[in-house]
């Protein structure tokens, strides 16, 4: 008997295996270093919530009950901090943001159907698209900037779906008010687009798009939003997703019963009321990305500005490689973007004050190593 004998799924080998960021344990085995200081993977430094940390540890004697009232209850609390005229049945709530993309896929690419992704991407996009059998049509960036011209003229009868990743990850780029209205005058109502916006807490430009306005007008659009980033809660795995309040009802039809955790669940709501973390988060981002910009600015080394809580480095005088085998001796963890399809460059998270100083001082190291 072997995996010969059974019926696959074909769909499953065109899926591309998850390429995550390199963790600080796997790192000290490889590199026999004692500490790391880990900006690779676009966690928020200070850690969750103070208000999370208690929710949980108060909740813990509970992990032996399935899920009650939590997930209606954090529906309910973010309908109401997102304002805008939003109800509970405008918000879905899955593990993570990449969980909302897969209830996606399995709603709309049934049967198959193209899916427009602007490249470089979030690969999670072309992961999802595979799974369910739809077809990835990726379109070349601009100067690290979404092509939404480009995109528009790639729309066939056949496209389900379009992610707008704003801001961009991996380059930290928005694309702008004026640019998304233009851009979904020339989306048919057939097309859901989606509008993953992961990194929404950290923008401050005043262009940036209003999505919920389009949920609110009645577009077929889907925005997705994380726990994650700026509220620390990576390692729980809460997302959501904001909608149409027909759209959400089909996507809940994609969920199996129980489908979050209770103290993922009770750490999200926690943290909807701790403003002042999401401020401190806000502020040691802004600082960071600044003292970021004129350290690696000093050394020479070209960066591309960003509305997230990460930026890269392009254009790099050294193959990315030796860069990243000399940091990871120094105990450093930047991401190299090859996932991404981008080989020659770095994206760096923004830590606190003493590991970005570190990133700076090791970066420093290694360009004089390599000469």
């Amino acid at each position: 008997m072997a995996i010969q004998d059974l019926v696959l799924n074909p769909n499953l080998s065109k899926v591309p295996a998850y390429t995550p960021g390199r963790s600080i344990e796997d790192c000290k085995r490889e590199f026999g270093v004692g500490e790391f200081t880990k900006l690779g993977s676009n966690e928020n430094p200070l850690g969750p919530s103070p208000k999370a940390m208690a929710a949980i540890k108060q909740a813990a004697i509970q992990m032996s009950q399935y899920p009650g009232v939590e997930v209606f209850d954090l529906r309910c609390r973010l309908a109401e901090h997102l304002g805008s005229g939003l109800e509970v049945e405008n918000i879905l709530v899955g593990n993570g943001s990449a969980d909302v993309i897969m209830s996606m896929a399995k709603a709309f690419l049934f049967g198959g159907g193209e899916v427009i992704i602007s490249h470089p991407a979030f690969q999670m996009y072309e992961l999802a698209t595979n799974m369910y059998g739809g077809t990835c049509v990726f379109v070349a960036s601009r100067d690290y900037r979404y092509d939404l011209d480009a995109m528009a003229g790639r729309i066939t009868d056949q496209t389900r779906m379009i992610y707008l990743t704003n801001p961009n990850n991996p380059t930290g780029q928005i694309v702008t008010q004026s640019e998304v209205d233009a851009f979904l005058e020339r989306v048919p109502p057939s097309v859901v687009v989606v509008f993953d916006q992961a990194y929404y807490e950290y923008v401050d430009a005043g262009d940036y798009p209003d999505a919920i306005r389009y949920v609110v007008e009645g577009r077929n659009v889907v925005i997705t939003r994380t726990f994650s980033k700026v509220y620390g809660l990576a390692g729980m795995r809460v997302g959501y997703g904001i909608a149409s309040k027909e759209i959400i009802e089909y996507l809940l039809h994609t969920q199996p019963p129980f489908h979050s955790g209770r103290l993922a669940l009770i750490a999200a709501l926690a943290s909807l009321e701790d403003r002042g973390h999401v401020e401190r988060s806000q502020k040691v981002n802004a600082e960071g990305r600044e003292y970021l910009y004129r350290g690696f600015g000093e050394m020479g080394v070209e960066y591309l500005p960003s509305q997230a809580n990460f930026f890269m480095l392009v254009n790099l005088k050294h193959p990315v490689q030796s860069i990243n085998q000399a940091l990871l001796r120094r105990g450093v963890i930047i991401r190299p973007t090859a996932p991404f399809g981008i080989p020659e460059a770095f994206r760096v998270t923004i830590g606190t004050q003493e590991q970005n100083r570190r990133v700076i001082e090791a970066f420093k190291e290694v360009l004089e190593e390599l000469g």
